[in-house]
């Protein structure tokens, strides 16, 4: 995400829709260019194509190709699947994504006690990673009214590029909150136009 800002002066969008405004590109898909360019993808590389909607066959493949990028999977012993997140962008006007498809920028130099989540863990969150299916600021502050975080906690990136686990418990609304919304509505940072 701090490659495409320094690119591209702002952060990718959360969706790229088409003509009908039909989502067709995910975040995710839009950061695989700079994930390969750093080598730190393992073959088979990604063969995701921007021609195409996410759900055409070629970036099906791509997506079953490497299933497990962006997801998180919880074991038995390394074994027995309970769990699969998937990491999410947390749209609001608030937060990092915006819903009305601005980009926003994250802070040039970071404050230890100014940072707020980028990308959030969102358990059961089904579909392949290359699906745009992020979630909303109220449905992760529902998910943790309703204990969605229980038991295994969940892992945040954090807008300095730092990731850490957050046990159930810290997973409150209150905490979400004010870890998520890094703009006031009332003051939020200019909308940026780009591109990818």
């Amino acid at each position: 995400c701090h490659e495409y800002q320094a690119e591209h002066g702002c952060l990718p969008p959360v969706v790229i829709s088409d003509e009908r405004g039909r989502p067709i590109h995910s975040w995710r898909a839009i950061l695989l260019p700079w994930l390969e360019s750093r080598g730190r993808t393992e073959p088979p590389a990604f063969v995701y194509s921007f021609s195409d909607p996410w759900f055409s066959p070629g970036n099906r493949q791509a997506a079953q190709d490497n299933p497990d990028l962006y997801t998180m999977l919880v074991t038995t012993d390394g074994k027995e699947v309970i769990q699969k997140s998937k990491l999410a962008a947390v749209i609001g006007t608030q937060t990092y994504w915006s819903p009305s498809g601005e980009c926003r920028r994250l802070p040039l130099e970071g404050d230890q006690d100014e940072r707020h989540i980028l990308l959030l863990e969102i358990p059961n969150l089904y579909g392949a990673w290359s699906q745009p299916n992020d979630v909303t600021l109220d449905e992760v502050l529902t998910l943790s009214k309703n204990q969605q975080f229980t038991p295994y906690g969940a892992h945040a990136l954090y807008d300095d590029g730092s990731v850490t686990w957050f046990a159930p418990e810290a997973l409150t609304e209150a905490n979400l909150r004010r870890l998520l919304c890094p703009f006031d509505t009332t003051d939020a940072e200019p909308a940026v136009e780009t591109s990818p």
